[in-house]
């Protein structure tokens, strides 16, 4: 009886060592995903763009902004289409004149 306590206790033990894996389900890919959403996503103030990238080595919907708020986080959900929204500031964009 003893040793199966002692047994239970180390797998508990060792089970709250185990690492966690986020997976999630990918609605489609990037590309799909970006087309998509990106009309809704565009509509947030401070919004000016959106694009795919990389971080930690998964593909992540970006988006583009002028400035990050608190409004604009509020506004942001965390995934899109499965892939984790990043936001990316880069200022005011304009075309250069001609």
């Amino acid at each position: 009886m003893k040793s199966l306590r002692i047994t239970l206790l180390l797998m508990l033990a060792l089970a709250g060592c185990a690492p966690v894996h986020k997976e999630t389900v990918k609605e489609a890919p990037i590309a799909e995903v970006l087309q998509t959403h990106t009309p809704e996503v565009m509509r947030i103030p401070g919004v000016i763009g959106t694009g795919e990238g990389s971080e930690n080595g998964e593909r992540v919907f970006v988006v583009f902004a002028n400035q990050r708020t608190p409004e604009l986080d509020k506004q942001l959900p965390h995934t899109i289409g499965g892939y984790t929204v990043v936001v990316r500031v880069v200022g005011d964009v304009s075309a250069p004149p001609r």
